[in-house]
């Protein structure tokens, strides 16, 4: 037995009676409705998640109810859609929009409420640099879930779903952090070297009412991934916090994270989603005091990356106490920037691998994380 909600020829929501789906139907009609606007990405507070800003002072205002005036425009369930297109500021995206629903626009996105408070949607462009196959899609796509939705309570997710636009239907089910049931459903799309997502965010007991109206709106989006390319890659970041409050910077949602702990070693390692860089913070401590930390630091990352032919082409202190290295390794076909400093017995290294030939692609992420680099609470 299934769940469908459809219109014809174009995308759909489908998932089946699953626990999942189960579990959402099961807590419609027993919620107030939220007068908050819903989280978005760029304002996720989790501890090892906590976002960026794209807007350095926003203001969350939320528009009274207010009865549609009257128009030619076409009315779907829950709300009459704008007979004009919205178009982002940047001209990477239009789409039609509720009339008398609140938008705030961000440099790569855009945050839409309803009047009730009880829906909210963003969309949202990366340009992540290159074209994706469909396993770096699934990368990416994996990436955005486990460092977004995943970290909200009760998070549960169906099976990804091609659509017949040739975008993925990822729906799931999760909670505010106040309480509130969500149902959740977003979809991904490539567009050249863009990817486009749009999420849709209802509280579960309005779900019959604006189910289709959201699909209505889905499917009025247009790109523009020329104009959309010509943005920075993987310009939607997150803050996120190492080990013991050492350091802090942000990284792209779109790429993956993994945690490894091996005997005095954390490493905390961020991958692209084509695998084409590779950045990760590694933190010695064996709770002994290294006597010659240049020596050290360049020996931990010779070994840990099994890299017998390291070349350092340059090594300067840092204005914040730190080391940086520029080197380059010939049998592994990496160039290589690193960074090394203590924490009390903490030994810290910071380090981008790349292949030359995408150095110039990627150093804006790299650019964007050691321009965010911080100690938790110093001043």
């Amino acid at each position: 037995m299934k769940v469908s909600i459809r219109l014809p020829g174009v995308r759909t929501i489908w998932v089946a009676l699953s626990a999942l789906a189960l579990a959402a139907l099961a807590c419609g009609g027993s919620v107030e409705p939220t007068a908050t606007p819903l989280p978005r990405p760029t304002q996720k507070p989790v501890s090892t998640a906590t976002p960026v800003d794209e807007d350095p002072d926003p203001t969350a205002t939320r528009r009274p109810t207010q009865a549609p005036d009257e128009t030619d425009a076409p009315v779907v369930d829950g709300f009459t859609l704008s007979d004009e297109p919205y178009a982002h500021p940047n001209g990477a995206f239009t789409i039609l929009l509720p009339e008398e629903w609140e938008v705030d626009p961000k440099n790569h996105s855009i945050f839409v409420t309803s009047p009730d408070g009880v829906v909210a949607f963003e969309i949202s462009y990366i340009n992540v640099g290159v074209p994706f196959d469909d396993e770096s899609l699934t990368a990416f796509i994996d990436a955005v879930e486990d460092n977004f939705f995943a970290t909200f309570p009760e998070y549960e997710v169906g099976e990804y779903e091609p659509q017949p636009d040739g975008s993925i239907l990822v729906f799931k089910t999760l909670e505010l952090s106040g309480g509130t049931p969500q149902t959740v459903f977003s979809y991904y799309q490539q567009e050249g070297t863009v990817i486009y997502e749009q999420d849709y965010w209802v509280d579960t007991d309005a779900m019959d009412q604006y189910g289709d109206g959201l699909l209505a709106v889905a499917n009025s989006m247009t790109f523009d991934p020329d104009a959309a390319g010509e943005e920075d890659v993987y310009a939607i970041v997150y803050t996120f916090t190492g080990p013991n409050d050492y350091f802090e910077f942000a990284v792209p949602y779109g790429w993956s994270y993994e945690r490894n702990e091996s005997g005095a070693i954390i490493a905390d390692g961020f991958i692209a989603a084509d695998n084409g860089a590779f950045i990760e913070n590694l933190t010695y401590d064996d709770g002994q005091t290294v006597a010659d930390l240049p020596a050290f630091a360049r020996e931990l990352l010779a070994s840990y990356y099994e890299i017998d032919d390291l070349e350092i082409e340059s090594e300067e202190d840092q204005p914040d106490g730190s080391v940086r290295l520029i080197w380059t390794s010939a049998s592994q076909d990496l160039s290589g920037e690193s960074f090394y400093e203590t924490r009390g017995n903490a030994v810290l290294l910071l380090s981008w691998l790349v292949p030359p030939d995408a150095y110039d692609l990627y150093e804006p992420v790299w650019s964007t994380l050691i321009g965010s680099y911080a100690i938790p609470g110093a001043e």
